[in-house]
């Protein structure tokens, strides 16, 4: 699977994962600004969630440039659900820096798309040990021992 289609099904597993919860908590758990009213408190957290995703897509991708072998589709959509668990540690992290709206947000896209981007290294490392074959002559020797293993079992009988 090539990295534009890695990069793709993690976005859409960090924001799809990510609208579900908001919905939940919007509708099911009243936690919506007020003033504005449900919808619009879901509308614009829909908004956040897309900027968030356009950022992660950024640095999944640059970290997704060293791909060398086949990964499997449905990990890197789960690992872009996991990922919005990290990326709503991150945003209670930054909230809790004391700083102006605009500087938060700021140092939440940056470590976001770092965050994104060893990701992406994670999964080519989890996809890279996953198909790891041994060498020809290791499965040569193991066949060798099982099968003097074998004989030498059949002997002591």
């Amino acid at each position: 699977m090539g990295r534009v289609i890695a990069t793709a099904l993690f976005v859409a597993g960090f924001a799809i994962t990510a609208a579900v919860v908001m919905a939940v908590s919007v509708y099911g758990f009243d936690q919506y600004e007020r003033a504005w009213g449900r919808g619009n408190s879901y509308q614009v957290v829909l908004w956040i969630i897309i900027a968030a995703g356009v950022v992660n897509a950024f640095g999944f991708m640059f970290g997704a440039n060293t791909f060398r072998v086949k990964v499997p589709r449905w990990k890197s959509f789960f690992l872009g659900a996991a990922f919005t668990l990290v990326f709503a540690g991150l945003a209670a992290i930054v909230r809790y820096l004391g700083l102006e709206q605009n500087v938060r947000l700021l140092i939440l896209a940056l470590l976001s798309f770092v965050a994104s981007f060893l990701a992406a290294k994670l999964l080519a490392m989890w996809a890279s040990s996953a198909h790891r074959t041994p060498h020809p002559d290791a499965r040569e020797a193991s066949q060798l021992i099982s099968s003097s293993q074998s004989r030498a079992g059949g002997r002591e009988r």
